[in-house]
Formats: structure tokens, C-alpha cells, sequence
């Protein structure tokens, strides 16, 4: 790793792999949850030991390693994790991407239906949230129901049930118990300041 934001990027890859909030994190490993965030978003220094409590609070080892080595311990790394998650990252992006291009279509299909802007620019927003790998479900079966809408397009009910599950789905991920996703969507200045 060459820079805090890598670092940065690793903690909070291996937080989110373990299920934990920022706050339970913080609890952990006795640092300020806001400290976490700082650190998560690389807008703070780390000093060596909150990283070394941070660190062994999601199971990881710091470890000193030859420059020459690190292409080696990189692709070792990389070989360890599921190939499974990678995968299911990759085709959320990919229907994420779906999503969009239905939404563009729809707009354009229907742009005398108030609903057709309003869906494009609830799936932009929606988009631009942070998603858990566990949501690929949900916006496969968004997608399949935007492919109908575009079949039919003077189904008006379709379209508007459709808008409404485009804002079931952004309610559940800032509305959900997962501290986590919680953390993604609050402003970095609602942050507690108990940083010491």
C-alpha cells in the first residue's frame, strides 16, 4: 500500500466484509467512531497505534513488507477473496448501469408523464448511493419491471408502481438498521465530534 487512501480503502473494505458499523468498529477497537470516518474517508493522518487497534479489531496483521515482495503479497491477497463477491459487485455495477440506461429510455419514451422524469431522476439519485452486494436481487427484479414499462408504455399504473419501488428501494438503504449504510448518507459535518 502506498498511500492513506489505500489504506483507507482496505479498513473500510474489511469493516464492511465483517458486517460492522463504524460505531461498532469504534467500539472495538477504542477509537472515536467519528475518528473511523475521518480515517475511512483519508482525511486524517493515522497514527500507528489507532491503526494498530483498528487493525486487529477486524482481524488483520500489520506487517512490514520488502517493496520487492509486495506485487507478490498483493496477488496472495487477491487469491483470498471470494471470487463470489467480486462477482456480485460486479454485476450490481452492471445492473446499476441497466437501471439508468431504462430510466433514460422511459424519460424519453414518455416525456409527457410527469412520472417518467421523476423515475429518471429517483434512479440517478438511487445510483449514486452506496449499495451492498445483497441488493443485486432487488435491482434485477427494478430492471425486469423497467424492461415491461418500456414494452407497454401507456401502462401508466406500471410506471407509477414502478417510481414507487425505485423509492422503496432508496428508502430501505438510508432508511435501513445497518449503521453502515447510515454512515454513507449522513454529511461528514453531522458527525459526532468526540475526536480527542
Amino acid at each position: 500500500m502506498n498511500t492513506v487512501a489505500d489504506i483507507s480503502r482496505t479498513l473500510k473494505a474489511a469493516r464492511e466484509a465483517k458486517g460492522l458499523s463504524q460505531r461498532a468498529l469504534a467500539k472495538l477497537a477504542g477509537v472515536p467512531q467519528s475518528h473511523i470516518s475521518k480515517i475511512e474517508n483519508a482525511g486524517v493522518d493515522l497514527r500507528i497505534s489507532s491503526l494498530t487497534q483498528i487493525a486487529r479489531a477486524l482481524d488483520l496483521e500489520l506487517t512490514l513488507v520488502p517493496r520487492k515482495s509486495v506485487p507478490a503479497v498483493r496477488s496472495i491477497m487477491r487469491s483470498a477473496e471470494p471470487v463470489s463477491s467480486r462477482k456480485t459487485a460486479a454485476s450490481l455495477a452492471k445492473e446499476l448501469g441497466r437501471l439508468e440506461d431504462f430510466a433514460h429510455k422511459i424519460a424519453q419514451q414518455q416525456s409527457s408523464f410527469k412520472e417518467a422524469v421523476q423515475l429518471q431522476s429517483r434512479i440517478h439519485d438511487l445510483t449514486r448511493l452506496e449499495m451492498p452486494d445483497s441488493y443485486l436481487t432487488k435491482v434485477e427484479k427494478l430492471n425486469n419491471q423497467l424492461k415491461l414499462v418500456i414494452k407497454e408504455p401507456e401502462d401508466l399504473k406500471r410506471l407509477v408502481d414502478s417510481l414507487d419501488e425505485v423509492q422503496a428501494l432508496r428508502n430501505a438503504l438510508v432508511h435501513s438498521p445497518s449503521e453502515e449504510l447510515r454512515q454513507i448518507s449522513r454529511s461528514a459535518y453531522s458527525l459526532e465530534d468526540d475526536d480527542g
